[in-house]
């Protein structure tokens, strides 16, 4: 690759290539050797940004390595060193195009791009209070938030209650996204629609309604056009829902002359409910990938 420019010339070739998994940066190492067109002395102190403006240098995190196809096309420019050669007229500069961008193994003809992405599980928690024992009706697992009457055998009192604890999955997905193509405001302004909602469809081998979304966390990559949003999921295993006991006008349980609870129901809070699946945009290769944590050729 040569070029020229109103002031310096120059022309490349390339000492290295090195081509990574996902989740670390390709590279490709050029060497460039400029010289000015009117064949006096070059300075590389001095004239360092009137090569830049002149072409014949990168500009850092920007300037592409200007391939078509491939990861090589993603490439930027992360670091350049520059020294002057022997005899002073001209300046040897050797430039690090990097990229986190990689093919996925399971392209066709055309070559699937894709960027690292993965999820986190760690199991947790939650104490829940039952007032009834041996239910009848279950939590639902639609979109309903409330149930029926559960049915089952009251805990003694109308406070009583006994405590269990109720299985949790704690799942975090982080996706590294191009700046370039999804500019980081318009990512946040539209990511943030997901939080506090509850899925209804399967999402990660979840079923629909057992999964919320805790919240959603944007941060720039520095040194880079990316960044990388993480969504927060819990699971739970009774899909949210808590035993609440009906109540009657003074507020308190309503009772059955026996000292029993009379009605007791499944409740959880009202969320929005959307398809966490929409989160991949379509992607099916990044869908598989994440989910499998493997190329699912």
């Amino acid at each position: 690759m040569s070029g020229t420019g109103s002031i310096y010339k120059w022309n490349d070739r390339v000492l290295d290539q090195r081509e990574t998994p996902i989740g670390s940066e390709s590279e490709i190492l050029v060497s460039r050797i400029i010289t000015k067109i009117d064949g006096s002395d070059l300075d590389v102190i001095s004239e360092y940004e009137a090569m830049i403006a002149d072409g014949a240098l990168a500009i850092l995190d920007y300037d592409d390595y200007g391939a078509v196809g491939s990861w090589h096309q993603f490439a930027r420019a992360r670091n350049q060193q520059v020294r002057k050669l022997e005899g002073g007229k001209a300046a040897e500069a050797q430039i690090s195009f990097r990229t986190k961008y990689v093919i996925s193994p399971c392209s066709g003809e055309t070559p699937i791009t894709m960027l690292p992405a993965s999820f986190q599980f760690v199991t947790a928690s939650r104490n829940l209070k039952l007032h009834r024992t041996g239910w009848t009706t279950s939590p639902p697992t639609t979109s309903s938030n409330v149930s029926a009457e559960i049915g089952g055998q009251s805990v003694t009192g109308a406070d009583g209650f006994e405590s269990v604890q109720v299985g949790q999955v704690r799942i975090r997905l982080r996706v590294t996204q191009d700046a370039t193509v999804v500019p980081i405001s318009t990512a946040a302004s539209t990511l943030v629609s997901y939080s506090n909602t509850i899925s209804n469809a399967t999402f990660c081998g979840f079923p629909a309604y057992s999964l919320i979304c805790d919240g959603i966390n944007t941060e720039k990559q520095e040194g880079s056009e990316y960044y990388d949003v993480t969504f927060e999921f819990l699971y739970d295993k009774f899909f949210h829902f808590v035993q609440v006991a009906t109540l009657d006008a003074d507020g308190r349980p309503k009772m059955t002359t026996g000292g029993e609870l009379l009605e007791v129901k499944w409740k959880r809070m009202s969320r929005t409910a959307t398809d966490f699946n929409n989160i991949y945009a379509g992607d099916t290769a990044l869908k598989n990938y994440v989910e499998k944590g493997w190329w699912p050729c």
